[in-house]
């Protein structure tokens, strides 16, 4: 994650300033890129070779996300936006024992609407602050347990609700996105008293159309 984060503030320090879109217009942005995700699980427990009982923690797991926004801008610091993102997140365990790898691999298509607030048009044109509301619908869920792959997606409730917090930057048309999704709803019931929780870190490069 710290990673990523290095990665957008770079690619913004390269890129530099942009008119503003004006007052009433619409544009239209295709995404791509790549996500750090992971479920929030307690630790897992599993018998060591010599007989000791040993935890775990879930490690963030890389994917893809690919998808289109388009913005309505109703003031010179706010604009409206909602999209269709596909996102593939999930979790992964390292060697547990005998078995050598868990891995979870979660399929969404997600619906953001978001609010996007330009903070200081005239002085830091293109760089916007972002929050709002993101529905997500699991398409399919596959695992891979000791080397067995899944198809597993009744095991997860298919609708999820989240909130997006992020920061872009615009340049060109180009603009480089930088979100965190916080998850809010329970994604399954497989452990009592549990929550898992998809909490996810987006960058991605879009061009926008229509300015």
């Amino acid at each position: 994650m710290t990673r990523i984060t290095l990665l957008f503030a770079f690619l913004v320090t390269v890129l530099g300033a942009k008119a503003q879109q004006e007052i009433g217009t619409w544009s239209v942005t295709p995404r791509i890129g790549i996500n750090s995700s992971v479920l929030t699980m307690d630790d897992v427990q599993y018998m060591s070779a010599d007989g000791n009982v040993e935890k775990i923690k879930a490690k963030h797991k890389l994917g893809l996300t690919a998808g289109v926004e388009t913005q309505y801008q109703v003031w010179p610091h706010i604009g409206l936006s909602g999209g269709l993102m596909y996102s593939n997140e999930g979790f992964q365990f390292d060697e547990m024992g005998d078995v050598d790898e868990w891995k979870a691999s979660l399929h969404f298509l997600n619906v953001p609407l978001l609010v996007n607030y330009y903070i200081e048009p005239n002085v830091l044109p293109g760089l916007s602050l972002k929050t709002g509301v993101q529905l997500g619908y699991l398409l399919q869920s596959k695992e891979k347990l000791a080397g067995q792959t899944a198809t597993n997606t009744d095991a997860y409730h298919r609708v999820g609700i989240s909130i997006p917090a992020g920061v872009s930057y615009e340049y060109h048309n180009v603009v480089v996105d930088l979100r965190y999704n916080i998850g809010l709803s329970n994604l399954c019931d497989r452990v009592l008293d549990e929550t898992w929780r998809s909490n996810s870190l987006w960058l991605t490069l879009g061009y926008q159309f229509g300015k």
